[in-house]
């Protein structure tokens, strides 16, 4: 008989998804963790694993303890137990919500960063899970150095739980090499701490992040949600995605290329999007809201006519009949080429444009020059003195800087060449 486990981590209980102006609850991870909660009752299954950073911090521990706590009591009636380990952001909170008296389903491993085993048993079968929690906020060391392969019965299928930074050395997220894991008597490692989700692994020990079950941003494009594993008699693991998220990003390339006035370029973008939209109908059965940032591509005359054509682009709302989810844009991005015939022909020129065209070429294709740094170190100096300012005005609204992209900067001066040749292009054509 199979024994079935619904993984998932990085919940974040207490945050909501970015990019969504209707205040309602499915934009908050909560909600997230109520579905998956109905979805492993619905699904008998016999394991919730949760693998760190199901609260988002300590101060949303009033937020989380109810729907956590009302979870515990829904899993506990339905006889599901739950191991989880604690991560970075919930490293010191989670123990504090596990009770253990009024739920005796629930478990916490590996608490204070040392390594614990606890089996599982259900009828005939019984399955092993191993895990360890973060004992402090940061950790430089690897933990799987400490992990000792002893603790591990070799007769029962193991699973492993642990929250950390798979091959990134200098991390203070417990940076794991993922060597480290061949040699730990481990059939399955479910990780927690990347959102994306990623199977580092196929074979045994099969190694896989779930990621975020919740969306929570743009940089978590695609289908989110838990994954399934059913474990064989035989230690055989099968794993299936369970596409839970009612949020999803996307982003999306419209080409403006010969759309020369407001009504075209607007055509396009809302053709695309729809188009596009309803090409996923399949996978928005769960879905709420489909949110996209719009990049337009291509070769335009007038930049900046774009720009104003395209300024109110995040009030477009379009609800998918079948599935009644809500399609929005975040934000549009211009990557967008001056119409010139050939660019590295007018890069020869000592003309403005002739300049500009140099530096454009020398961004595209990732060369240091001493122009470029130059604009780069003032556009830096700049930056950093608005967003310390006392009070703070962002950026023109069309370019939206994220300053946790790092190629944001050198995309906002490539832009901005780019919208300058064009205009010096059209006032010679005058």
């Amino acid at each position: 008989m199979a024994l079935t486990i619904l993984a998932t981590g990085d919940i974040h209980i207490g945050k909501k998804s970015s990019g969504i102006k209707h205040n309602t609850e499915e934009s908050a991870t909560k909600y997230t963790w109520s579905r998956i909660v109905d979805y492993a009752i619905k699904s008998k299954v016999d394991i919730l694993a949760l693998t760190g950073d199901i609260i988002d911090q300590d101060n949303r521990y009033f937020e989380a303890i109810g729907p956590l706590q009302a979870g515990f009591e829904k899993l506990k009636q339905a006889n599901i137990s739950v191991f989880m380990v604690a991560g970075n952001h919930d490293f010191d909170v989670l123990p504090q919500l596990v009770n253990s008296e009024r739920y005796n389903n629930v478990h916490l491993l590996g608490a204070k960063g040392k390594w614990e085993t606890k089996v599982f048993s259900k009828n005939s079968e019984q399955l092993q899970l191993v895990g360890w929690s973060f004992p402090s906020r940061h950790v430089s060391e690897d933990p799987l150095l400490k992990f000792n392969p002893a603790i591990i019965s070799p007769n029962i299928t193991t699973i492993g739980l642990v929250h950390g930074d798979v091959d990134t050395l200098n991390s203070k997220y417990a940076p794991i090499s993922l060597n480290n894991f061949l040699n730990t008597s481990v059939d399955a490692w479910i990780l927690g701490h990347i959102h994306k989700p990623q199977i580092l692994r196929s074979s045994t020990p099969i190694v896989y992040y779930p990621g975020s079950p919740h969306a929570l941003s743009a940089k978590e494009q695609g289908v989110h949600g838990p994954i399934l594993l059913t474990v064989q008699p035989q230690r055989d693991i099968v794993i299936e995605e369970i596409p839970l998220s009612p949020v999803r990003y996307e982003t999306l390339s419209v080409d403006i290329t010969d759309k020369n006035n407001e009504e075209e370029v607007r055509n396009a973008i809302t053709s695309r999007l729809y188009e596009d939209a309803h090409s996923k109908d399949a996978d928005l059965e769960n879905v709420s809201y489909l949110v996209y940032d719009v990049v337009l591509i291509g070769n335009h005359s007038n930049i900046r006519e774009v720009e104003m054509w395209v300024k109110f682009i995040n009030d477009y709302e379009l609800e998918i009949s079948t599935t009644e989810t809500l399609v929005l844009v975040r934000k549009t991005e211009l990557d967008i080429q001056p119409q010139v015939t050939n660019m590295e022909e007018l890069a020869k020129e000592s003309s403005p444009a002739g300049v500009l065209a140099k530096w454009i070429i020398a961004l595209q294709n990732g060369e240091s020059t001493e122009a470029a740094k130059r604009l780069l170190q003032k556009w830096g100096s700049v930056h950093s003195s608005i967003t310390q300012a006392s009070t703070y005005q962002p950026l023109r609204t069309t370019d939206r800087f994220e300053p946790e992209q790092q190629q944001d900067k050198k995309q906002y001066i490539l832009n901005e060449c780019k919208r300058i040749l064009t205009e010096l292009i059209s006032q010679q054509e005058q």
